[in-house]
């Protein structure tokens, strides 16, 4: 479907947008190219906000310095078509809840009869004066496969997405040749992977998907041998395929707020852990068995995808992709020398793999875009000293904003570091973040208990440049590793000298930065060893618990000013506690 005019010279301009979940989003692509995206929280400073994104498109279209009107379609990482034309509600039509329902009441009725294969849905307005608006519906899993495949750059590879539910597809696999995406096959709800970590989430005493970075973390403490009954809920059947033993869950009822049954209980042998309980060892047993045996189903489907495929390179995405253990094993673990992983593959990321694939059908070539995930608001010289004079604070004025925040890092100082464009996604990634020396193993007991007030269990990150990650880690991926979203094995002499961000079981979530991508960010950590002789600092988002990272130079001052960070560079200003 070509919707764009060629006879015009006029840019063309697609708003995408991600609001059937939490961590709504917008994103802008002008001529293939994208040019800006944001979540809601951001804004509206609701972690996880789950409201239309009214704020971030506004953002978008700023950025763009255009109006709605101006756009030329919208496209929505969401397909509602793929359920209208498998499954007919009777009575619809006749019993609506709001007037705006008649739009989808004929095609509730027309596509289940015509049995389509809907795979797109384009609902077009037509405005007085001749204004017409286009939203294009857009498959859920093409969406995050656009996304994954445009930022890795790979060209014809496999693609793996792998989330919680979709319109129907929970599992997808593809091959992408030139510009064309094939779909290999696919698992339909309730035979959900991510619904399985949902629920095991659920069970450990913690909110399902949301809380699933804990299990993570718990897992380095466990022993998966304690729980070998977990296999259980995840036959394994041949040529890579999976099911889940169904009786062992109850996400997919959703009159029901438990995401598991009572014969999970009674496999287990004891009762799920409720939210405040105390944590003991068999819980983080549980939680080392359940990302086990995540690993296990999802090698099973990486080694068929690449037997099927032939090719080397794999994008990975869905909610299940934000599972970092995993995705550091991928290679070593199955025969992909070659892993991709977006800023974004949990759902949020929709909004811009919706628009890059409304490209891709409007038959607009979407170019290479960079790999930053810096496409947020930004602030000049000039915005952050009216918010400082505003607070009326003082502050000091950098010559060498790389040199001198090194040196107050050396002097095992909590530095929050605010530069250029806010990052997209769920991790900070040196421009909104809370940087840390990692030399002394006690810098992560008092960032927790100080500034982020979470688990102990959780790890902190390590950022590296690029050059040195050899230096640091033990791992066969030698690919850029731009946004935390692989954990490696610490080398043995590095974990001494870095042990603020050694996990439990020897292993770090890894940033690498680039001195040709992240010129600032990569001359920090290069004078920060200069100053202390170890490349890596600890990385965490400039947020409290609780909070979305922080978007603008007063939600900085007001973090900085309500917890225990010594010092914030704002740009070239630096405030620094007891000189306000």
């Amino acid at each position: 479907m070509n919707l764009r005019m060629t006879e015009t010279k006029r840019p063309f301009h697609v708003l995408g947008i991600h609001h059937s979940g939490p961590i709504t989003s917008a994103a802008i692509v002008r001529d293939g190219v994208l040019v800006a995206g944001s979540p809601e929280e951001r804004f509206t400073r609701i972690k996880h906000d789950r409201s239309f994104p009214h704020k971030a498109i506004q953002f978008c279209l700023e950025r763009c310095d255009i109006a709605l009107g101006d756009v030329d379609l919208i496209a929505i990482g969401w397909n509602p078509g793929e359920n209208v034309a498998i499954k007919y509600r009777g009575g619809f039509s006749d019993w609506m809840r709001y007037p705006g329902e008649w739009l989808a009441s004929v095609p509730n009725h027309v596509l289940p009869i015509a049995g389509l294969d809907v795979t797109g849905v384009t609902s077009q307005f037509h405005g007085a004066g001749g204004r017409d608006l286009s939203i294009r519906f857009m498959d859920h899993h093409v969406s995050h496969a656009r996304l994954v495949h445009e930022i890795s750059g790979h060209g014809d590879c496999a693609l793996l997405i792998v989330d919680g539910w979709s319109e129907q597809k929970v599992t997808s696999a593809w091959r992408m040749r030139g510009d064309t995406l094939e779909l290999l096959r696919s698992r339909m709800f309730p035979h959900s992977i991510g619904g399985y970590y949902a629920a095991m989430t659920d069970y450990l005493g913690y909110k399902p998907f949301s809380d699933e970075w804990k299990v993570m973390g718990m897992a380095a403490y466990g022993n998966p041998a304690a729980f070998p009954q977990l296999g259980t809920l995840i036959p394994l059947l041949g040529d890579g395929d999976y099911e889940l033993d169904l009786k062992y869950f109850d996400f997919y009822n959703f009159d029901r707020g438990r995401f598991f049954s009572a014969d999970m209980e009674k496999l287990l042998g004891e009762a799920p852990r409720k939210a405040a309980a105390r944590l003991t060892q068999r819980h983080f047993d549980l939680a080392a068995a359940t990302q086990a045996l995540l690993e296990k189903v999802l090698t099973h489907q990486l080694t068929w995808l690449h037997n099927e495929t032939a090719s080397e390179k794999l994008c990975f995405s869905g909610g299940v992709a934000m599972n970092c253990l995993y995705n550091g094993k991928i290679v070593g673990a199955t025969p992909f020398k070659r892993v991709s992983v977006s800023f974004a593959p949990d759902d949020s990321g929709n909004s811009i793999g919706a628009a890059f694939a409304a490209c891709a059908e409007a038959g607009v070539r979407v170019h290479a875009v960079g790999h930053s995930a810096a496409i947020g608001i930004e602030f000049g010289d000039e915005a952050v000293g009216q918010a400082l004079e505003r607070f009326k604070l003082r502050s000091r004025k950098l010559d060498d904003e790389a040199a001198e925040t090194a040196t107050l890092l050396a002097e095992e100082k909590v530095v929050a570091w605010f530069q250029g464009r806010s990052e997209f996604g769920q991790r900070a990634l040196g421009h909104r973040s809370i940087l840390a020396s990692p030399r002394k193993a006690e810098m992560k007991d008092r960032i927790n208990a100080v500034v982020k007030y979470r688990e102990t269990y959780r790890p902190f990150a390590p950022s590296v440049p690029f050059e040195r990650v050899g230096d640091v880690f033990a791992t066969e991926d030698r690919d850029p590793v731009r946004y935390m979203e692989k954990t490696f094995r610490f080398l043995d002499e590095a974990r001494t000298r870095a042990a603020a961000v050694v996990h439990e079981d020897g292993t770090g979530r890894l940033q690498t930065v680039s001195k040709d991508e992240e010129p600032l960010f990569h001359r920090l950590l290069l004078e920060f060893e200069r100053a202390s002789g170890v490349p890596v600092l600890l990385n965490t988002s400039f947020n409290l618990n609780g909070e979305p990272v922080v978007n603008t130079p007063e939600d900085a001052i007001r973090t900085f000013m309500t917890s225990g960070i010594d010092a914030l560079v704002l740009g070239k200003h630096l405030l620094e506690k007891g000189k306000l």
